[in-house]
């Protein structure tokens, strides 16, 4: 996919999602100061834990987070629950963990679309 579609991709999850997981990450996709696909490659390799979301770095922004995207991060939890066939296992601080792991999961999701 070219740079421009991908661009156009994510401003439409934007419009059509709003106030979602995934267009959470299509704005920070947009923001990134490089191209989309090497704001993906850096995420999914990387992760939130490498500083690079500036939303994600401190508890009380990955516990307001998580407390704004609660019922869409428990969604994500039981799929991939049930994908891997048992429980999640969080570390550490339970709302970070799982702030970070929607945000990455979602950004999977959307580089899936995106065909990255």
């Amino acid at each position: 996919m070219q740079k421009h579609s991908a661009k156009d991709t994510l401003h439409r999850i934007m419009r059509d999602y709003p106030r979602s997981l995934k267009a959470e990450v299509a704005a920070e996709a947009l923001s990134y100061g490089s191209d989309v696909a090497t704001f993906f490659a850096d995420l999914l390799q990387h992760g939130c834990q490498s500083g690079m979301i500036g939303k994600l770095i401190y508890y009380h922004d990955t516990h307001r987070f998580y407390d704004t995207y609660y019922d869409e991060i428990e969604n994500l939890r039981y799929e991939l629950e049930e994908a891997f066939g048992e429980p999640l296992r969080p570390q550490g601080d339970l709302k970070n963990w799982y702030a970070w792991m929607a945000f990455e999961e979602a950004a999977r999701i959307v580089a899936d679309e995106l065909g990255l």
